[in-house]
């Protein structure tokens, strides 16, 4: 009986020391997360009459630019900023798994 004692006490205090630990955490982080918003600053638009001292082609070309990235990266991009919806395509880890449910194995037979 005396051992039971001893394995509830451990539990209790091991468990109560996690949870412990995670209220902790997450009063720290939510305190981060104050002190990081009260510290961030919104950057200024750009708007046409400051334009860095650039001409307006030089604007054009530059925001092209831009726009082409961004259309070349929305392919490589994660799941969110995909074309399509996530779990649409199968990938291709998928479709080996699949082949290889799909197709019957039968091993060597062995020769003298």
């Amino acid at each position: 009986m005396e051992s039971l004692n001893i394995g509830l006490q451990l539990t209790v205090f091991g468990m109560g020391l996690v949870f412990l630990l995670l209220a902790l955490m997450a009063l720290l982080i939510s305190l981060l997360l104050r002190l990081d918003r009260t510290a961030a600053v919104t950057p200024e638009p750009v708007t046409p009459e400051y334009s860095g001292g650039l001409d307006p082609e030089a604007l054009a070309a530059i925001s092209i630019a831009v726009m082409m990235h961004q259309a070349v990266r929305r392919k490589e991009a994660a799941p969110v900023m995909r074309e399509y919806q996530p779990g649409t395509l199968p990938s291709r880890w998928l479709n080996v798994g699949r082949t290889l449910q799909n197709t019957r194995w039968q091993p060597g037979r062995r020769t003298k």
